[in-house]
């Protein structure tokens, strides 16, 4: 009666110890691939990946600052609009940002995609 109640405890420990493990496998390999997703998604603009977005100068009279570096737009300053989402931002901060991140600073809508769009309209249209 002993050698069973051991053997059934050893048995459901074993069950437990197996559980955990497949457990702890399969939380491992899914924040592996999130990683590997997030990692490849992440990847910054190349430097023509980046020539390729509209920049402007401010105009006086326009209200806002950069997300990026929290200063006001003044008159004259080089500023760049994301093509997808629409924000902007001062050129030189924005493309600081876009060189380790495909992902727009405010919103993390991706603006690769609407870049790779343009260069495939201008190669058409040259």
């Amino acid at each position: 009666m002993v050698l069973s109640a051991v053997l059934l405890a050893a048995g459901i420990t074993l069950m437990l110890v197996v559980h955990i493990l497949v457990v702890l496998w399969v939380l491992r390999r899914g924040m592996t691939a999130r990683v590997a997703e997030h990692a490849e998604e992440d990847a910054g603009l190349t430097a023509e990946e980046l020539g390729v977005l509209p920049c402007h100068d401010f105009k006086e009279g326009g209200a806002g600052e950069c997300a990026v570096c929290l200063e006001a737009f003044m008159a004259g300053d080089r500023c760049m609009v994301l093509p997808r989402c629409e924000h902007g931002f001062h050129a030189e901060c924005v493309g600081s940002w876009l060189r380790k991140s495909r992902l727009c600073p405010i919103c993390r809508a991706e603006v690769a995609g609407a870049v790779a769009a343009e260069v495939v309209v201008e190669v058409a249209a040259a």
